[in-house]
């Protein structure tokens, strides 16, 4: 009777053996598994990064190529001109048989109602869109613009527009001073264009924001100056607030613009770097509308703060200008 029994024993024995050496084998395929998953997940990290980084390597090389059609429209826009001072002084002297029959090139672009003009203010259709400015003297040479003709009058340059985040603001010296982005995209006009409108005739500056909540404000100043590059973009003149968004720019008035590689702020550090933007900071801001674009409470944002008395994000900003 014994021996039936040391059977059972044996076998349950065998059973439970090879019940451990199956835990085993899951044990290692579930460590197998695990490590699998751990190894696709940072191959699509990596995946994502470079994802990334090809996206601004595009914007930035789109930015150039935007940069060179403008020169080249630019000289274009200039030989015109040319043509048409030619075409004036062939019409005074018609007795030494210079009779012009070319048409200029802005004609054979259908570009003749784009300018350039003077200011917005000038452009006669009063339709928003882009156009060639130029607007001190003729030598100048013409400069693409947005300028917006329904909104408060019209007549305004727009200088920055933010409204979905997809360009990064988070740019050096040498980018803000030139300008970067898209005209009818998100964008900044550059602050030596700035300087250059700025110091030729007198302007006012509008700003307009709007947080993610959908509630829409506005800011007016009756002066707008901006200092040369020797005196680092300087805010020269501001001049009396109006509005609905509260004045956060008065706190910045002769400031000097800071970037990540320039600082200028009133700050023991860089405030640029601290808020992740560029501005006219003092110790640090009260306004960062070319800081970072998201839904946040973080001085790191597109933020006003008179706004609600917050830093909070804004989804959209505007900043316009246009001569008093």
């Amino acid at each position: 009777m014994g021996f039936p029994f040391e059977m059972m024993m044996a076998k349950l024995d065998y059973l439970q053996y090879k019940m451990l050496e199956q835990s085993f084998e899951l044990k290692e395929y579930s460590e197998a598994i695990t490590d699998n998953q751990a190894h696709l997940e940072k191959l699509f990290s990596g995946m994502l990064w470079a994802i990334d980084r090809l996206d601004q390597a595009v914007g930035t090389n789109l930015t150039a190529l935007q940069g060179q059609s403008w020169k080249i429209l630019s000289r274009q826009t200039a030989c015109a001109n040319h043509e048409v001072m030619r075409s004036a002084i062939f019409s005074l002297a018609p007795k030494q048989g210079l009779a012009p029959n070319a048409r200029s090139l802005f004609d054979l672009q259908g570009m003749q109602h784009k300018g350039p003009f003077g200011s917005c203010k000038e452009e006669p259709t009063k339709q928003s869109g882009k156009y060639l400015l130029r607007p001190s003297t003729f030598d100048q040479e013409p400069f693409p613009v947005y300028c917006e003709q329904t909104k408060f009058g019209g007549g305004w340059i727009v200088i920055q527009h933010r409204f979905d985040g997809r360009l990064d603001f988070f740019r050096n010296w040498t980018e803000y001073r030139d300008g970067f982005g898209s005209l009818d995209r998100e964008f900044w006009i550059g602050l030596e264009r700035l300087h250059q409108l700025t110091t030729a005739r007198p302007y006012q500056l509008l700003v307009e924001v709007e947080d993610f909540a959908g509630d829409y404000r506005y800011a007016r100043y009756k002066e707008f100056e901006i200092g040369s590059e020797a005196e680092m973009y300087s805010l020269k003149k501001l001049g009396v607030y109006s509005g609905t968004a509260g004045d956060s720019l008065t706190y910045h008035k002769t400031f000097k613009f800071t970037t990540m590689d320039r600082d200028n702020d009133g700050s023991t550090s860089n405030c640029a770097v601290t808020c992740e933007g560029a501005w006219w900071f003092n110790n640090c801001h009260h306004s960062n509308l070319n800081g970072r674009y998201m839904n946040a409470v973080d001085a790191k944002t597109v933020s006003w703060y008179h706004f609600k008395s917050s830093h909070a994000g804004m989804s959209y900003s505007r900043m316009m200008i246009r001569e008093i």
